[in-house]
């Protein structure tokens, strides 16, 4: 058997891999060591939501030792196989799919041989360059596709790569998140990524309003999902401050449990957002709006419909359902366009033979 008759051989398998979706999906992860990260579950949804639905995703690590997801997220996810690079000597062929996010840019060189379909995950646009190559742009390693979560971060994308092919895929917000049924406590939960902005705000609140002390802060972390669910809708307010936020599932998931939000808006605003919260741009009144948000509560004053109704309008596109048929929509059409290349590359050899 000559040369071309084994690559045609070998194009004819991968289309029949391609068409019964048996080729792999791999997503690159990191581990978070057992904390709860919204960006990891992102990936594993977006796995998990193709491996139901007959895909061969699969959770992909640089070592045996990864601990998971389950401490956090629980066994929902058991389904998905995990390949760890080093050990399990991961060997990716022509008709596989990768997926790599952005705190892994500093690896492309090592994948611009691999011939399969490669795509970027950016959730963090403030990241998009940290670990890239300076003057280094994603095309230069054969990756012109790109999965983000926002318009705004699929604009800024375009505009420094403009031969990317960007999709959209935001999160979803689970359905655990809901209103309490019963009344909330004198509780404020709390969300900064800067753990010395979160100590801050807390101070000042204490210091500004002493006669306050007894309402109680929340620090939401170091929970599994449906603690942090739980422990989120009974709280009276959110307080969110995450300057580099790209997507920021907290406030969503404090307006779906009915919690309104005190936030300063990040770099990068979110689409979803509107008159759904409390929000300044400057962080140092953060601490003021909080403060006039609670005495109001405490006299009695209720939200207006007005805000309510934007606070459900703001969660409403993201729900499991949109978010599964969007990823499926999308990797179907990435197969079927590769299915359409491949085949157009044994019809060339063929004609070529004859």
């Amino acid at each position: 058997m000559d040369n071309k008759q084994i690559n045609i051989d070998l194009f004819e398998s991968a289309i029949s891999r391609l068409e019964k979706r048996e080729s792999v999906i791999y997503f690159l992860v990191y581990d978070t060591k057992n904390n709860a990260r919204a960006a990891i579950k992102h990936i594993y949804d977006m796995a998990l939501a193709l491996k139901e639905n007959g895909f061969n995703s699969k959770i992909l690590v640089e070592e045996k030792g990864y601990g998971g997801v389950k401490e956090w997220l629980g066994d929902t996810y058991d389904i998905l196989p995990v390949a760890s690079i080093k050990e399990d000597k991961v060997e990716i062929r022509f008709d596989d799919i990768i997926v790599i996010p952005e705190q892994y840019s500093n690896i492309l060189p090592q994948l611009s041989n691999v011939n399969c379909v490669k795509l970027m995950l950016l959730q963090q646009k403030e990241y998009m360059f940290e670990t890239l190559a300076i003057g280094s742009r994603w095309s230069d390693f054969g990756f012109n596709k790109c999965i983000t979560t926002t318009e705004s971060a699929k604009k800024y994308i375009l505009e420094y790569f403009p031969e990317s092919l960007v999709y959209l895929i935001p999160p979803f917000i689970g359905d655990n998140f809901v209103p309490s049924e019963v009344p909330t406590k004198p509780l404020i939960a709390i969300s900064c990524r800067d753990r010395v902005q979160h100590r801050k705000i807390i101070s000042e609140f204490y210091l500004k309003y002493p006669q306050l002390r007894w309402i109680t802060f929340r620090d939401m972390i170091q929970m599994t999902y449906n603690e942090f669910s739980d422990a989120l809708k009974e709280c009276m307010v959110s307080v969110w401050v995450d300057d580099e936020s790209t997507f920021g599932t907290f406030p969503l998931e404090s307006m779906k449990c009915g919690v309104p939000v005190v936030g300063k808006i990040p770099n990068t605003e979110p689409d979803w957002l509107s008159e759904n919260g409390f929000w300044t741009y400057d962080g140092s009144k953060i601490v003021e709006l909080l403060g006039v948000f609670v005495l109001a509560c405490i006299d009695g004053v209720k939200l207006t419909n007005e805000v309510k109704e934007k606070m459900k309008l703001a969660t409403l596109p993201y729900n499991k359902k949109i978010h599964n048929e969007n990823t499926l929509s999308i990797f179907n059409s990435l197969i079927d366009q590769r299915i359409e290349s491949i085949k157009s590359g044994v019809e060339k050899l063929k004609t070529e033979t004859e």
